[in-house]
């Protein structure tokens, strides 16, 4: 791996823990937003702290990150295997920011835009993903979540490079464990109450 590919997935990784909704409550409010509801910096916690702008903007803040580590990677033409790993750096440093001793958000903003801007099939593929299980499944976080992890096999089935199925294996992974209370609670309500 050449110094400008470590040096693009460096980047993307200290990209991704510029945490917009973080430095947005902290900014109006003079709240530490991981002290607040969920304690996630995502868009729909700091919603419930500044209402709908403050939705929107986190929901593009994180977004434009992902876009713009896939950009500034493609612009220093990296290979595209190292392209591939600036894709889950930068999810990565959304969730583990080190400016915010790693406690950040949840990364599905930050995919997204990554996503969109490393190949928009896959954005695409992800949202018909999404769109197929909202109709088996309610709940727009659950079917989401469930879309990226079947978003690798889909990706292998219409074989895609193996650098790329690997990169969304590998933010899925990350992407699931960054839920894992959210899916525990799920899995909870969805089993039979035990019999006394």
């Amino acid at each position: 791996m050449a110094g400008k590919d470590i040096i693009c997935i460096l980047v993307a990784y200290l990209l991704g823990g510029i945490c917009t909704g973080y430095y947005l409550v902290r900014f109006k409010e003079k709240l530490d937003i991981r002290e607040c509801g969920s304690g996630g910096v995502g868009a729909r916690n700091v919603g419930r702290v500044l209402g709908k702008p403050g939705f929107i903007v986190t929901m593009l803040g994180d977004s434009l990150k992902g876009l713009v580590a896939i950009m500034l990677a493609r612009r220093f033409e990296i290979a595209e295997p190292a392209v591939s790993l600036v894709l889950v750096a930068v999810i990565a440093g959304h969730i583990w920011p080190l400016p915010l001793q790693f406690r950040g958000g949840r990364g599905i903003a930050t995919a997204i835009g990554a996503y969109l801007a490393y190949d928009p099939f896959i954005a695409l593929l992800l949202l018909v993903l999404t769109g197929v299980l909202m109709v088996f499944r309610r709940g727009f976080i659950l079917s989401g979540l469930a879309a990226f992890s079947l978003l690798p096999l889909v990706a292998y089935a219409v074989e895609l490079p193996g650098h790329t199925v690997a990169a969304l294996a590998g933010a899925s992974v990350i992407i699931l464990f960054a839920h894992r209370e959210r899916l525990r609670k799920a899995f909870a309500q969805a089993l039979p109450p035990k019999e006394a």
